[in-house]
């Protein structure tokens, strides 16, 4: 029988900034990886989507391998400058330019919370993120440890770009809840910059196309968009990454 002291993830060019990753991973060291991601991505204050997008990986990995995610705690972390991302940027009369983006190799170990608690560490307690309600809010359904084919059906919502912004609406911030009902029904509930935004019918056309395709893989049977206008998103629910294409494209944030 092999024991398992740590699991070492890696992951190379992520779209981070190495403070905004250094800052990211010192507020969830001592924490479960369910515990880190949650206050990555809902907590008030800082959030860090793409270390949260790190860890969502990290514990598919081990629920693979037999480990309970809620088992492991966010250790020895460790942060540096990745090589830059380079694409180009299409402009009108064919005319291009190039975008380049700052990334960080990030390392961190997953380390069994017994022999975290053994070496004299206590597993801080779980937190409870703040999500601010209004008379029209839905109600929250996030579980306390999320259904992995939830977060498939988030990376797939990467892929739906807003057509006045160019940038796709996770960054933006479009996208606040994703759970998987019985049945294998998406229940998504976003919002937009506004609840007179013409783009709706678009933005469902595009994630239909994405999450429903005629040919592939389908990872849900069918889904439905739950509007959510109060709070109204604010500029500043977009992501470090969102913020970093709009500058590209010329937006001032």
């Amino acid at each position: 029988m092999t024991l398992v002291t740590a699991l070492t993830i890696t992951e190379s060019q992520v779209r981070v900034s190495c403070d905004e990753a250094r800052a990211a991973l010192d507020t969830v060291t001592g924490l479960t990886a369910p515990q880190a991601r949650e206050k990555l991505r809902f907590a008030a204050g800082h959030t860090c989507e793409p270390v949260a997008r790190i860890i969502d990986k990290a514990m598919s990995d081990a629920r693979s391998s037999g480990l309970d995610p809620r088992q492991l705690v966010v250790t020895a972390a460790a942060v540096t400058a990745g090589e830059d991302i380079v694409r180009v940027r299409r402009k009108a009369h064919g005319k291009a330019d190039w975008i380049a983006s700052v990334t960080s190799d990030i390392r961190f170990d997953l380390t069994p919370r017994g022999l975290y608690e053994a070496a004299g560490a206590d597993v801080a307690p779980a937190p409870s993120p703040t999500v601010s309600r209004g008379d029209d809010d839905v109600a929250d359904r996030r579980p306390a440890d999320r259904d992995p084919l939830a977060d498939s059906v988030r990376e797939r919502l990467y892929e739906v770009i807003d057509p006045d912004l160019g940038v796709n609406i996770v960054d933006l911030g479009f996208v606040r809840n994703v759970v998987v009902e019985q049945g294998r029904v998406a229940v998504i509930t976003m919002t937009l910059t506004s609840a007179a935004c013409p783009l709706t019918e678009i933005m469902s056309d595009q994630m239909r196309a994405e999450l429903l395709p005629a040919e592939g893989d389908r990872l849900v049977s069918d889904f439905r968009i739950e509007w959510q206008w109060v709070p109204a998103w604010k500029p500043s629910d977009i992501t470090a990454d969102g913020r970093e294409q709009l500058q590209a494209i010329g937006f001032t944030i």
